[in-house]
C-alpha cells in the first residue's frame, strides 16, 4: 500500500522536533493499524520529501475536542483536495475498474 494512501485520511495534529503527529478518526482505524505495520516505510518517505529527519505518530482520534466537545466535521472538500484524492493509486484502480469519476466527495471526520 503506498504511503500516501495510509496518512492522507489522518489529521495532523503537530509538528515538532522532527515528530509528526497523525490522528485517525475511528472510520479509519484500520487504516492507522495498517500504518503501524509499516511505520518506517512512512518515516523513510516523510524524511525523503522533506529533507530532514521526520518520525511519524499514528493515533487513534479520541473522539472529542480540547474542551471536550464530540468533534465530527462534515464539508464539501476543496478542489485541491478532491484532485489529492484522485490521484491516490487505490482510487485511481477503482475509477479505472468501473469506469467512473469522483464526484459529491465530503468529508466526514466523526
Amino acid at each position: 500500500m503506498a504511503v500516501a494512501g495510509v496518512i492522507g485520511p489522518a489529521d495532523v495534529l503537530s509538528l515538532s522536533d522532527g515528530v509528526l503527529c497523525l490522528e485517525y478518526s475511528a472510520d479509519y482505524e484500520g487504516l492507522r493499524r495498517r500504518g503501524e505495520k509499516i511505520i518506517d516505510d512512512i518515516n523513510r518517505a516523510l524524511t525523503a520529501l522533506s529533507g530532514a529527519e521526520i518520525t511519524c505518530k499514528l493515533n487513534p482520534a479520541d473522539g472529542v475536542d480540547s474542551q471536550g466537545v464530540p468533534r465530527r466535521v462534515f464539508g464539501g472538500l476543496s478542489s485541491a483536495e478532491t484532485s489529492e484524492i484522485s490521484r491516490d493509486p487505490a482510487v485511481k484502480v477503482l475509477l479505472e475498474s468501473f469506469d467512473g469519476t469522483l464526484s459529491d466527495a465530503r468529508r466526514d471526520n466523526g
